[in-house]
């Protein structure tokens, strides 16, 4: 009874692995840093959080060209990425008149903002399983 029991026990660690989703890594690669002051915020959104800004993943790195972050073990799918220098290192991207950024700001597909952040359709990244590096240069 024992040894069927673990084999059943076995055989569904085993199925459970198998289900598992698999794990891609995304590259960001940030360019167009005209001032190495301050830290680059960079997130990763899914279709469903880009207008509410939710989050699937994000990550900070000092500001300088060529800047790369990592994000290991996100699903293949659909991503967006928006990207932003805190030159003044407050934690916010400054805004001016008319709500327009006054510090450098970017997205994936180097997406253009016209009267706030592009529609997810436009900043849109496919991740396959095998992973890519993304570049965005910041505006």
């Amino acid at each position: 009874m024992k040894r069927i029991l673990n084999s059943i026990i076995a055989a569904a660690l085993a199925a459970g692995i198998a289900g598992q989703a698999a794990a891609a890594d995304l590259t960001i690669r940030i360019e167009g840093v005209e001032e190495a002051t301050g830290t680059i915020h960079v997130a990763v959104f899914g279709a469903d959080g880009w207008d509410e800004n939710d989050a699937v993943a994000g990550r900070l790195a000092p500001a300088e060209e060529g800047a790369e972050l990592v994000f290991t073990g996100l699903e293949p799918g659909a991503y967006g990425i928006k990207v932003y220098q805190d030159v003044d290192d407050n934690g916010e991207l400054n805004l001016g008149m008319w709500r327009i950024p006054t510090e450098p700001y970017g997205f994936s597909n180097d997406a253009s903002a016209s009267m706030g952040p592009p529609k997810f359709k436009l900043a849109r990244i496919d991740l396959p399983e095998a992973g890519t590096v993304h570049t965005i240069t910041l505006q």
